[in-house]
């Protein structure tokens, strides 16, 4: 096996371990293209509601039985001491793959005046299908939704094609048959995402636009350490189909969390010792993957990121040793660690 290829597989188990603790710019390997913008309309309650969501995605991991999961996730939801405020339910899902790797709901808020939406789409769990997605970095394809040269990562693009080939397990219907049923004109849809969730929400974003749906939605996307899925043409295109139906898109980021650097921002991760002092060992792989990415595929995140600030952890150990680090970096990107930047209850996974 080539040497860079050991060093790209070393530096995703990297990234891979930090996913599994979970249950300064970082732009500066997007070059090109149009500057970065930040959409409006940022709400850190709404952010803490759609951290809640997204954490909830990972009630159960483990289960393929998608019918227990909605029990799950709805018994989470009707917890009135979260950022949810117990007004949140399933309304189709979880779709979830053979596998179970992949998994995605919608909620719905019915409370207020007018129903609030969100599709909330899982991170990385222990399954190997969900380490093919995350390493598989180093090839793209075509964006099948838009034209233009919008590409972006190979592991990415299949677990946008799993999900969308996933049903609600009452119903059999696909999202998008499901959302096609729905009569909600210019109702509010959010799409909401945690680590390789936000990644995915990313994609569900641009596929969500460029399949019309919001001539009947107003939509608003929230990620949390979402790492980079596509390149320069993509992120052009995201921003241009944003601006265009008055959607607004946050890209939230603890500014201690290794995750949201891969891949556009590598570098940074050593001269910022991100999230604390990086072992030689890991500053040398590092450094090699960006040799080898910069020279062959660009990666640029979408939107200027929403910095949270950070914690520190309390029990990490002494810095510079291997397993400070994993410690640390488990730490940064754990949904609970989000939602206490959010000061949001963070979740109570023993229910």
């Amino acid at each position: 096996m080539p040497k860079i290829i050991k060093s790209i597989l070393f530096l995703s188990a990297v990234i891979f371990i930090t996913y599994q603790y979970s249950g300064c710019s970082d732009e500066l390997t997007g070059t090109g293209g149009n500057s970065t913008p930040m959409f409006g309309g940022y709400d850190q309650n709404e952010a803490g509601v759609m951290m809640t969501l997204s954490a909830l995605c990972y009630i159960a991991e483990g289960n393929t039985n998608a019918l227990q999961i909605r029990d799950s996730i709805n018994l989470q939801l009707a917890d009135s001491n979260y950022s949810t405020q117990g007004n949140w339910k399933v309304c189709w899902g979880p779709g979830i793959s053979v596998t179970g790797s992949n998994l995605i709901y919608m909620a719905v808020d019915s409370t207020g005046d007018s129903l609030h939406y969100a599709i909330c789409v899982r991170g990385t769990v222990f399954n190997f299908a969900n380490i093919v997605e995350d390493l598989e970095v180093w090839d793209m394809v075509k964006w099948p939704y838009s034209g233009g040269g919008d590409s972006i990562a190979l592991g990415s693009f299949k677990g946008l094609d799993t999900l969308l080939a996933t049903a609600d397990p009452l119903t059999s219907q696909s999202l998008q048959s499901y959302l096609n049923t729905l009569n909600a004109p210019k109702q509010k849809m959010f799409i909401t995402g945690h680590s390789l969730g936000g990644a995915m929400a990313t994609l569900i974003t641009k596929w969500f636009l460029d399949v019309g749906f919001t001539s009947k939605f107003k939509l608003e996307t929230y990620t949390f350490a979402a790492p980079t899925v596509g390149n320069i043409s993509f992120v052009n295109s995201y921003h241009s189909s944003m601006s265009s139906t008055g959607s607004e898109s946050h890209r939230c980021v603890n500014n201690k969390d290794v995750v949201p650097y891969a891949w556009a921002g590598l570098p940074n991760i050593i001269s910022e010792n991100i999230p604390t002092t990086v072992p030689p060992l890991i500053a040398a792989v590092i450094q090699t993957t960006y040799d080898y990415l910069k020279d062959s595929i660009v990666y640029k995140h979408v939107e200027t990121k929403q910095s949270l600030g950070s914690i520190d952890p309390l029990n990490c150990g002494a810095s510079g040793e291997d397993s400070t680090y994993f410690c640390w970096v488990g730490f940064e990107h754990a949904s609970n660690t989000y939602l206490r930047l959010l000061n949001a209850d963070t979740i109570n996974w023993g229910k």
